[in-house]
C-alpha cells in the first residue's frame, strides 16, 4: 500500500487534508471506522494488543505498526481506546511524537471523555464524537459528529465525509444523547422480547420482530403522514392513550380480573401534532 506520505519533517495536515490516517485501538468502532476510512484514505493500524491488530488488520487487508511507526508515517491519529485510557494513551503517543520530531493531528473520539479535559501535552488534539452505535457504522448508515474545533472542521469534514456530517457544537452533549439512546433502545427491546414471548411467538419470529421491523420503524422516524400502516399504528396508541386517561366506570371486581396497564407514550415523542384530532384511519399492510 502506498501511504501517500508528504515530503518534509515534521508533518502537519493541510487545512482539509487528513492525509494518511492512523487508528489507535482497534475495539469494535476503531476497526469500523478503520475499515470505512480506507476506502477514501491511506489507513494505519495500532492497537495496545498485538494480537488484536494482527487480527484487524488480516480482516481488514490493512498494514498494523508500533506507535513509533505510526507516528512516523501518519498525519492524523484517531484515538479510539476505550474513555479510560484516552489520557495515557495520549501521554505515551505525545512523548513518542516530541521525541521522533514529527507532529500529528489528534482526533478524540470517547464521547465520555471532554476534550479540553485532556492534558495540555504540546500536541493538537480536536474532538469529534459520532452519534452512533458501531453496527450502524458498519452499515453505511450516516449520522452525525459533533466537533468543537473550528479551525479543523474543514479537516474533520474531509475526514468524515462518508460517515455523516461534521457540526460544530457542544461535544459533551453526545456522549449523554448517546447513552439515553442505548437504553431506550435496550429496554425497549427487552419490554417486546417479553410481550412477544408471552404471546406464544418463536424465538426466530421474536428477533426478526426486533431486528427487522423494530428497527426498521426506528429508522423511518419520524413517520411520514403518507403511510397508512404507520398512522394506523400511531391512532391506536392515541385511542389507547384516550382510554386510560379517563376514569374507570367502576373498579375491578374479583369477577373482572383487572388488565395490565398500557405503558402510555408521550404525544410530543410521536412527532404529530395534533395527532389525537385527527381521524382514525384504517389500517394497511405491514
Amino acid at each position: 500500500m502506498t501511504l501517500g506520505l508528504r515530503p518534509g519533517n515534521p508533518a502537519e495536515p493541510r487545512h482539509n487534508d487528513p492525509g494518511t490516517i492512523a487508528v489507535v485501538g482497534l475495539g469494535r468502532l476503531g476497526a469500523v471506522l478503520a475499515d470505512r476510512l480506507a476506502e477514501r484514505f491511506p489507513v494505519l493500524l495500532n492497537d495496545s494488543d498485538p494480537a488484536v491488530a494482527r487480527r484487524v488488520a488480516a480482516e481488514l487487508s490493512l498494514p498494523d505498526m508500533d506507535q513509533r511507526e505510526i507516528l512516523s508515517a501518519a498525519d492524523t491519529v484517531l484515538l479510539c481506546v476505550p474513555p479510560q485510557e484516552t489520557a495515557a494513551a495520549l501521554r505515551r503517543l505525545a512523548a513518542l511524537a516530541e521525541r521522533i520530531g514529527r507532529r500529528a493531528l489528534f482526533v478524540n473520539m470517547a464521547t465520555s471523555v471532554p476534550t479540553e479535559d485532556l492534558p495540555d501535552l504540546g500536541v493538537e488534539v480536536v474532538g469529534l464524537k459520532p452519534v452512533c452505535q458501531f453496527t450502524a457504522v458498519a452499515l453505511g448508515l450516516k449520522t452525525v459528529l459533533v466537533t468543537s474545533a473550528p479551525r479543523r472542521i474543514g479537516l474533520l469534514r474531509t475526514l468524515a465525509a462518508d460517515l455523516g456530517e461534521v457540526v460544530l457544537g457542544p461535544e459533551a452533549c453526545v456522549g449523554p444523547a448517546n447513552r439515553a439512546a442505548t437504553k431506550a433502545a435496550l429496554r425497549a427491546c427487552a419490554d417486546l422480547a417479553a410481550e412477544l414471548t408471552e404471546r406464544g411467538l418463536p424465538t426466530d419470529i421474536v428477533r426478526a420482530a426486533i431486528r427487522n421491523v423494530f428497527v426498521g420503524t426506528a429508522l423511518d422516524y419520524p413517520p411520514s403522514d403518507a403511510n397508512p400502516y404507520t398512522r394506523s399504528v400511531l391512532d391506536e396508541i392515541a385511542a389507547d392513550a384516550a382510554a386510560a386517561a379517563r376514569p374507570p366506570a367502576a373498579p375491578p371486581t374479583a369477577a373482572v380480573p383487572a388488565t395490565r396497564p398500557t405503558a402510555l407514550v408521550p404525544t410530543d415523542a410521536l412527532g404529530w401534532a395534533a395527532w389525537a384530532e385527527r381521524p382514525v384511519t384504517p389500517g394497511g399492510p405491514a
